[in-house]
């Protein structure tokens, strides 16, 4: 059992290391996004501040990652190339820059650092390894007799090497973070931010239950809104985008595929009716399989317009033919159709199968064509026209700050944001990859930090004059019910007049949180200075306007504080310390210069 423990250990420990060397588990993009020089140095796919990468060494490492997928017991599907390039691109550019900063600073390892890291912090590929293991949780007492065994067959020289190339850049972070502090003051706020709450019964007037006539503000009105609230149209910088997709999507031989395998589960519940939900169960892909593919009641006009030709046909019991939508097919069985008495709206309840179609090596192979295709002529004439001739959509992306994208392309891929920050207005990024598509994006316009023109601002202006009277109006409103709950009215009967709603929120934060009205921070803030057993004074918010009863306040203990201070002390430490490695890394990548040119070696 040892030996093949032993012999498990040598495959196991490699292939991870390997994947861990490559940083198998960030996706985010990197220089992708930087468009490449022509022709470049031969066998270099990129330069990272002037140090090359050659094409060997990226293939070797990409190679590696590919053999990781495979070792989970599946090929790659067509297309998933592109993601695993780009995983390992992006750890390349990291591991460079964290290993130029390295040299920089001249920071080093002994090889009694190395022995003892692996004593005492072996790296996480070892303590996840099966030999190591005991019921699932890593063994140190099994790991250090192997370590300390000299006839173990376990490859220890490719551990050290790994923590040889890792250790240094583990005190690279450490230097950086260390000037991340905490004082108990900050445990203290973060303590009662978690802890300390309130039980509030509360009138609410939503700005939008108080309209205003739009049609009497004028240029005027929104200048002076503008010059007197100056700090609401001033931030930091901006950018607008203009984005294409080309999508992923099958051809008809790959639903043809989909329709047979429908086809065959149909043909199977046809000749065992009762069969339905079991088949849903094995088969179906949709939330409702864990259900046997009930959907229970749903509005018939808020069906896909092909669900609701497919079931206007069909009677109570009944099968669907197999209904093709744009990635998907489906079969229904119709339950039941009738009329809600209370709004007369057509109601259904129906069964469904359904499975995602992917596209085939033939689909990928011709849209990738057309990404290859679309980035060479958006680069002459621009991404709309670009698009525009090839048959595909465009939009414009209003201005947002960096961070503020609400784009979750963004967010899984950070460093799309980045390069639109730092490139010229006009650039155009490589084709980005992902489930649905690729995207390609071009910077139409930025503005710098500061106040913002008021030519462009204008609209965003106009919008926050009118909420700012609708706020204004709903203040009017709990002003008014405040006078009749100081007289005797109850909360019921106050919010009925004044147009408001009561309610209780049991568990008000610090943190802003005001149950099912949102975060209201400036609101949250006054309640906790109100007394328990008093209503508050009207308190306007960035949504409306409240009064509240404060019903409950517990206060906090200081032993309570002290039970869980290290706690929230480490945990505060290690947030800071990760941000401040965050924003160094972040900031080392803005500044790199990063010569990419992949392109002339990769498909999109």
């Amino acid at each position: 059992m040892m030996q093949q423990m032993r012999d498990n250990m040598k495959v196991i420990i490699w292939i991870t290391a390997i994947v861990f060397l490559v940083g198998f588990g960030v996706l985010q993009l990197g220089g992708v996004l930087n468009p490449p020089n022509a022709g470049g140095p031969a066998g270099v796919i990129a330069k990272i501040n002037g140090e090359p990468v050659r094409y060997e060494e990226f293939m070797g490492l990409y190679q590696n990652a590919v053999n990781q997928v495979r070792q989970g017991g599946r090929d790659l599907q067509e297309g998933e190339d592109s993601y695993i390039r780009e995983q390992t691109w992006q750890q390349i550019v990291q591991s460079r820059l964290v290993d130029q900063e390295v040299r920089r600073r001249g920071i080093h390892v002994t090889p009694e650092e190395i022995k003892i890291s692996i004593r005492f912090s072996p790296p996480q590929f070892v303590t996840a390894a099966p030999g190591f293991q005991t019921d699932g949780k890593f063994d140190y007492r099994k790991y250090l007799a192997e370590l300390d065994n000299p006839n173990s067959q376990v490859p220890w020289a490719q551990v050290e090497a790994y923590v040889a190339q890792t250790l240094p850049q583990q005190k690279l972070e450490q230097e950086i973070a260390s000037s991340a502090k905490v004082s108990e003051a900050d445990v203290r706020e973060r303590f009662q931010l978690i802890n300390e709450k309130l039980k509030v019964r509360y009138v609410d007037f939503p700005a939008d239950s108080f309209p205003v006539d739009t049609s009497k503000i004028g240029g005027a009105d929104i200048e002076t809104y503008y010059h007197s609230h100056p700090e609401e149209f001033t931030g930091p910088p901006e950018v607008k985008l203009r984005v294409a997709m080309v999508p992923r999507r099958p051809k008809d031989a790959d639903f043809a595929v989909a329709r047979e395998k429908m086809l065959g589960i149909r043909e199977q519940i046809m000749a065992q009716p009762d069969s339905f939900p079991k088949y849903a169960r094995t088969y179906s892909e949709t939330g409702s399989n864990v259900k046997g593919g009930d959907a229970a009641d749903v509005v018939y006009g808020n069906l896909r317009p092909s669900f609701q030709a497919a079931m206007k046909i069909m009677s109570p019991g009944q099968l669907s033919n197999v209904v093709q939508e744009e990635r998907s097919v489906h079969l229904f069985r119709l339950d039941n159709r009738w009329n809600d008495p209370k709004t007369g709206t057509m109601m259904v309840h129906y069964h469904e199968i359904a499975f995602r179609v992917e596209p085939g090596g033939d689909a990928i192979r011709d849209e990738r064509k057309s990404v290859q295709a679309l980035v060479a002529e958006a680069r002459k004439i621009g991404v709309e026209k670009a698009a525009l001739r090839a048959g595909f959509q465009t939009q414009e992306a209003p201005f947002f700050r960096e961070g503020k994208s609400n784009n979750n392309i963004f967010e899984r891929f950070p460093d799309v944001e980045t390069w639109a920050f730092v490139a010229k207005v006009g650039s155009i990024s490589s084709a980005i990859p992902t489930e649905n598509g690729w995207y390609l994006y071009q910077i139409i316009d930025r503005q710098p930090t500061g106040l913002r023109p008021l030519a462009t601002a204008r609209v965003f202006v106009r919008e926050r004059l009118v909420h700012s009277l609708q706020v204004a109006r709903a203040a009017e409103a709990a002003t008014a019910a405040r006078a009749a709950l100081g007289a005797g009215t109850s909360d019921l009967e106050v919010g009925k007049e004044f147009h408001g709603a009561a309610g209780i929120a049991t568990e008000v934060t610090k943190n802003g949180y005001l149950g099912s009205l949102g975060v209201e921070p400036k609101i949250v803030g006054a309640l906790f200075s109100t007394p328990v057993g008093t209503w508050s004074r009207p308190l306007a918010g960035s949504l409306g306007a409240v009064v509240g009863y404060v019903l409950e306040h517990p206060r906090l203990s200081e032993e309570d504080f002290r039970k869980i201070e290290n706690d929230i002390r480490n945990t505060l430490v290690g947030e800071r310390r990760q941000a401040r490695f965050t924003e160094w890394l972040t900031g080392v990548r803005k500044k790199a210069k990063i010569e990419d040119f992949r392109e002339n070696y990769f498909e999109a």
